[in-house]
């Protein structure tokens, strides 16, 4: 009996000690792959570095013509000998959103007095300009004809409200969709300019889709008919782009294919897609899903994202690569959308899953949940910019055990909160059409995190001059600000050749980013980065929707003010980016 218990000893301690050195071993693998080479950081370094080439074009006004409403009563015409009678007081009908406490001192008489239609009539066009200053577009005040009684003047008020929407022009799109999304407007008892701009607003930024209307008078007192006039164009867009932005472990060359298809099961729906392959072994995918909820701008997002990589260069020793993926669901809702601003806020819930190996065993591996809140919206202001804004807080819901087998960290935690920000600036000059794009984004993080929510700088999108997602940290951020000037000279009037003011441009820029790490291991340390630079772009747009737009650019930064050197020893990074779109 002994002898069993003791041959069952030694398999137990053989055994104990033969999933120590394995776990052990694979932690002690986890520790080779530097942080800029882990899946779950190279993910999110993707989309920080995309192919920009210009900022976002400022939005068009949409184009409304007024008919006025229809009014019930046949208002009084002045003549040229308009009679002087006796008004003792002027009654008010019809107003609802405006209160007589604020329209009777523009009509108040006294005691009474002698009036004649010019009179009333001023005071009629100054009710009526005090809607339209609200922003009621359709309202007006006039004198009907009547019988005075007892020296009472009716004067009428008609709010203006939309009875029918009719649509024309539409070919493959659906006239009951169209209708549908213009809810809002016939809701509203006195039709307001800004509700009527902003689902305007909202049509023209579809894809394959512009809206012009014209207000007409209704078959109903009071009432205006809203036609809308639309007109289709292509409900798809196609580029290809290449750059070498990329990572030294992973393949600096990237190529990258990106698609969009609109207007598929309902109006304003929308699915993407973008692939992105380098030169080495890193592939990636992503495509999203997005749709109406309602005509009051509520959406829903599905997303999904995959990439793959083999580490290489000072790395190919290891032998190692990984993988990572996510599910998102958003649900988002427009609160204020004008020609001057906007604002809308979010919701959602991220799964992902990263993980890496080495030598064919498993040295990471994250499985995270997080849900999150955001907002964010611009702003044009009186002083020549643009001012976009993005505001996100996230929280993790798995892997709070620090301690666990295969952390991409050590001492990382999947349960942490995070705020994000991100500001940009647009300002434009009054010399040579210049302009600023000044930008800050951000990150805190509550406490130690995992390898997939550290904040990493360097690289284009952050510190040009250093290698991409060069420093990674819990929390840090990052200034930057780039002057462009337009090619200064005009040659418009030369018909032989292009106007370079839209084709060639020059850019400088200041880049300065910071990482802090939590409860530091080792050899952490938070680090700071400066770099400068500058480059040219070359724009050449579409002339026709059916036209081929090409876009290339070349910049060159590298650190400064005793910044400290890149980690691959170079002196700076000469960065190409070209696009060619459809």
């Amino acid at each position: 009996e002994w002898r069993r218990m003791l041959l069952a000893l030694i398999a137990v301690v053989m055994m104990a000690s033969f999933l120590l050195i394995h776990f052990s071993s694979e932690v002690a693998l986890a520790q080779t792959i530097p942080l800029e080479g882990q899946s779950g950081v190279i993910e999110k370094s993707l989309p920080q570095s995309p192919p920009t080439f210009a900022p976002p074009p400022e939005t068009e006004a949409p184009k409304i013509t007024n008919g006025g409403p229809k009014h019930d009563r046949e208002s009084l015409k002045e003549s040229e000998a308009s009679p002087k009678f006796f008004v003792k007081k002027i009654k008010l009908t019809g107003n609802t959103v405006i209160s007589d406490e604020i329209l009777m001192p523009i009509v108040d008489l006294g005691e009474g007095r002698d009036v004649d239609l010019t009179i009333l009539n001023t005071m009629a066009n100054k009710i009526s300009a005090l809607y339209s200053a609200k922003g009621y577009l359709l309202a007006r005040a006039f004198i009907p004809k009547q019988e005075i009684v007892d020296g009472i003047v009716e004067m009428v008020i008609t709010e203006g409200r939309i009875n029918k929407v009719l649509v024309q022009g539409n070919k493959k799109l659906s006239k009951e969709n169209i209708e549908q999304r213009m809810k809002m407007v016939q809701e509203e008892g006195a039709l307001q300019e800004q509700t009527l701009e902003r689902v305007l607003l909202e049509l023209n930024e579809l894809m394959g889709v512009n809206v012009t209307t014209v207000l007409k008078p209704g078959a109903l007192p009071g009432t205006s008919d809203l036609v809308l006039e639309v007109t289709e164009s292509k409900p798809y867009a196609v580029s290809f782009d290449s750059d070498n932005f990329g990572s030294q472990y992973t393949g600096e060359v990237r190529f990258g294919f990106s698609a969009s298809y609109a207007n598929i099961f309902t109006l304003g729906d929308q699915f993407s897609a973008r692939y992105t392959r380098s030169n080495e072994e890193l592939h990636s995918y992503s495509p999203f899903y997005t749709f109406p909820v309602n005509a009051y701008g509520t959406r829903m997002k599905l997303s999904y994202s995959f990439s793959e990589n083999e580490l290489g260069d000072s790395l190919d020793y290891l032998k190692a690569g990984g993988e990572s993926f996510t599910y998102g669901l958003e649900v988002s809702h427009l609160l204020h959308k004008s020609r001057r601003a906007s604002f809308s806020a979010r919701t959602g819930l991220d799964i992902k899953s990263s993980e890496n190996a080495s030598e064919m065993v498993n040295t990471t591996k994250d499985n995270l949940t997080e849900v999150f809140l955001g907002f964010g919206g611009n702003i044009t202001d009186s002083y020549l910019g643009r001012t976009f804004y993005d505001l996100k807080f996230k929280m993790g819901l798995r892997e709070g055990d620090s301690s666990r087998a295969l952390v991409s960290r050590l001492g990382g935690h999947g349960k942490i909160f995070s705020t994000n920000i991100n500001l940009t600036r647009l300002q434009a000059t009054r010399f040579l059409n210049s302009y600023f794009i000044l930008k800050f984004t951000g990150q805190t993080n509550n406490t130690r995190a995992l390898a997939p929510f550290l904040y990493g700088v360097g690289g284009m999108g952050t510190v040009r001059g250093y290698p991409i997602s060069a420093y990674s940290g819990d929390m840090g951020y990052n200034i930057s600000a780039e002057y462009t000037v337009p090619f200064p000279w005009d040659n418009r009037g030369r018909s032989d050749l292009p106007d370079l003011t839209k084709i060639l441009s020059f850019v400088s820029f200041l880049d300065h980013g910071q990482i802090y790490v939590r409860f530091k291991r080792g050899s952490e340390v938070d680090q700071h980065i400066t770099g400068a630079g500058g480059g040219l772009k070359i724009t050449i747009p579409k002339k026709n929707e059916s036209d081929v737009g090409i876009n290339f650019a070349v910049t060159y930064g590298v650190p400064v003010f005793n910044s400290i050197p890149p980690a691959d020893s170079s002196y700076g990074y000469v960065y190409l980016n070209g696009m060619i779109n459809y």
